[in-house]
């Protein structure tokens, strides 16, 4: 039986070996073979071997289009964003169908590569066409993508005082090597030390196994040199990937990760405790940090005032808001761990959330994170602490130089924090295979520091008093008109004090400030050409909205007897989309009005035509919710001042005057407001 069992299996081996030797003449490309390959490739987590298969059976039946979306996959998954993208778009379009998602993924991939521009169209195409189960998460998400493209081409000037260093190969392997962390003169880090592609068909000896997993290692550090990097065996499982170290405080705990697989890696957090010179062999956190069934990873130790210490980790355990969350758990005095909390929705969001660093001192945890507006796909971002382990304002995007178009994350300080480290595949990254294939360890540090900030209060423009409540945004503008504002910082104005936002040298932003019951107003102002640290103070004031109130829309002009928008009168109708932009709660009338010349009820119809006429441009062109906004025609029964009064006013439609002038307008005025019931005259 054994013998038998031998035979077949040999057969088959050599079936493959067979199939797999090439094309030669006579040959018969076995397709089903291949793909039954490529599948077990992909599932086993050898990426480039599986994209390598599903490339060779494109290339011996380019009408094999099933495997399009699988081989877009694995460049993907490569972090090969171009040629993702290049099969992705191939994907899409043999079946829009089926590879629907494809078209996401392309512009994904996109704008991955930097390419900012193009990426913005394929988002807004996918977000029309796509009618997916899970089309309102996806659509958000390429709402957001597209918000990360305007702010990235705001971003285009990287922060001239910060200097970027590519660590060399003392450090940095061909393959993979992240989680940078230092101690005194030695920095300890994680790293696949392999200069070849590691795919299934490696050898599968123990030695070659080692090989090609995770590892902890160190390199000592003097001055800028960095010596040749010596693996750490202390930590070391048979068979296990190694990662993720980090320190406390004072350098006396490490904390590290033990994780199976490749893909979607299940990982547990130890923590070893120096013991005179040496580490001891590490334990498992408790099994509440631990979850079974989870991954738990990437840990990051506080040091809290009260001498207690924060754990923050990642985990995709239940009760996160998406994906991957950042978690934290108190250890007290004895050593004991709290029930691990989510972090919070203003630094977790429904996507993946990485490599927590914490610093005391300011009380700022720095993070990536895939879910919020970025240049790329894990960008950096803080988010300041509001007392103990809570955040109270959305997280600050780092910008450039720090976040790139592709992959950046394990932000961490070096000897002070004015210099530091950082993980990223940006092209310049050595690598197995394409330009964007592997993690490399960057430094960071400030060489020309300044301080830049601006002081925000909020007024209220009739009585000068300072208002409380109100919620101000910081966003990044653009020379070019055309692009969208980003917002960039948020924070809520209170009666007395004033809100502070860091800035960044070269960069042109807006101050805005909205408040239930005021019109929302901004201010522009700009740190191009400032050299020296400074604080500008910019004031918003408010006006009190009124309920019923006609305001008047200058400049509105329509052809005599049409109801067709002139060009110059959508500059106008701008102005009015930004108010609604800007105060989305507010639902409006639009009213359009005639003189007192003509028939009652042909006026009453021209000024119905040329109120819907300004309705369906906000709605049509500039997106306005129909639900916010109603046109109302009057006719000439609503007429501002009697004309009759001034004897050169004509009665016909020869001539003009002044009066006539006045009554021909567009208003609107506010009725209602969201969640409320609208308030239409004709109901």
């Amino acid at each position: 039986m054994f013998l038998k069992k031998t035979l077949l299996l040999s057969i088959y081996i050599l079936s493959l070996l067979v199939c797999f030797a090439g094309s030669g003449k006579g040959d018969k490309f076995d397709t089903k073979l291949y793909k039954k390959e490529a599948d077990a490739s992909f599932k086993e987590g050898s990426i480039f071997s599986a994209a390598d298969l599903y490339a060779r059976i494109l290339q011996h039946d380019s009408t094999e289009t099933s495997v399009l979306y699988n081989l877009a996959e694995c460049y993907y998954l490569a972090k090969d964003y171009y040629l993702a993208a290049e099969y992705f778009k191939r994907s899409y379009k043999a079946d829009p169908i089926k590879n629907a998602t494809s078209l996401y993924y392309q512009a994904l991939t996109t704008k991955m590569q930097g390419r900012y521009t193009e990426a913005i169209p394929l988002f807004k195409q996918f977000i029309k066409a796509y009618t997916g189960d899970d089309a309102v998460k996806m659509k958000k998400w390429a709402h957001v993508e597209i918000d990360g493209c305007n702010f990235a081409l705001k971003e285009s000037k990287p922060d001239p005082s910060v200097k970027f260093t590519h660590l060399g190969h003392e450090v940095n392997s061909n393959y993979a090597d992240q989680a940078p962390a230092l101690r005194d003169d030695e920095l300890y880090f994680s790293s696949i030390h392999s200069d070849t592609v590691i795919t299934m068909k490696s050898d599968k000896s123990d030695a070659k196994k080692e090989g090609n997993l995770m590892k902890l290692y160190t390199s000592k550090v003097s001055g800028d040199t960095y010596a040749p990097a010596e693996q750490i065996k202390t930590f070391s499982q048979k068979g296990k990937h190694i990662s993720n170290g980090s320190f406390n405080e004072d350098g006396t705990k490490f904390f590290y990760t033990i994780c199976d697989g490749l893909l979607k890696p299940k990982c547990d957090i130890y923590m070893s405790q120096l013991d005179g010179t040496d580490w001891d062999k590490g334990k498992p956190l408790n099994a509440e940090i631990n979850l079974a069934g989870c991954t738990n990873t990437q840990p990051y130790l506080a040091k809290n005032p009260n001498n207690t210490e924060t754990l923050y980790f990642v985990s995709d355990r239940d009760g996160g808001k998406g994906g991957l969350d950042i978690w934290y758990s108190v250890m007290n005095k004895k050593g004991d761990f709290s029930t691990p909390k989510n972090a919070g929705g203003k630094v977790n969001s429904d996507r993946d959330e990485r490599s927590p660093y914490f610093d005391s001192k300011t009380k700022t945890l720095y993070f990536s994170s895939e879910g919020w507006i970025g240049m790329g796909g894990l960008d950096v971002f803080k988010a300041q602490s509001s007392g103990g382990e809570k955040f109270s304002s959305n997280p600050e995007n780092l910008g450039a130089p720090f976040n790139s178009p592709c992959n950046d994350y394990y932000f961490r300080y070096g000897k002070s924090s004015k210099e530091g480290y950082l993980v990223s595949n940006r092209p310049g990254i050595f690598s197995v295979r394409g330009k964007t294939c592997c993690d490399d360890i960057f430094t960071w540090a400030y060489v020309s520091q300044i301080y830049l900030a601006v002081k925000t209060r909020v007024f209220d423009d009739a009585t000068k008093a300072q208002l409380a409540s109100a919620v101000v945004n910081l966003s990044l503008q653009s020379h070019n008109t055309s692009e969208s504002d980003v917002i960039i910082g948020t924070d809520t104005s209170s009666a007395d004090n004033s809100i502070l936002f860091n800035l960044k040298q070269e960069k042109l932003y807006k101050v805005s400030a909205a408040l239930n019951g005021y019109f929302a107003n901004s201010q522009s102002f700009s740190t191009e050409g400032i050299s020296k640290s400074d604080t500008q103070t910019v004031d918003i004031y408010l006006k009190k909205l009124e309920k019923g109130k006609a305001y008047r829309l200058n400049n509105i002009y329509y052809d005599f007897d049409k109801a067709d928008l002139r060009p110059a009168s959508k500059t106008t109708l701008d102005t009015l989309y930004r108010i609604l932009v800007e105060n989305p709660r507010i639902i409006i009338e639009l009213s359009s009005h005639t003189d007192s010349r003509g028939d009652e009820n042909y006026n009453l119809n021209l000024s119905q035509r040329r109120a819907e006429s300004c309705v369906n441009y906000l709605i049509n062109e500039k997106g306005i919710p129909k639900e916010r906004i109603s046109a109302k025609g009057y006719g000439k029964s609503n007429p501002l001042e009697d004309c009759s009064k001034y004897p050169d006013c004509p009665t016909t439609q020869n001539g003009d005057c002044p009066c006539h002038q006045q009554n021909r307008r567009t208003e609107f005025k506010i009725i209602g407001e969201l969640d409320a019931k609208l308030n239409y005259d004709n109901e």
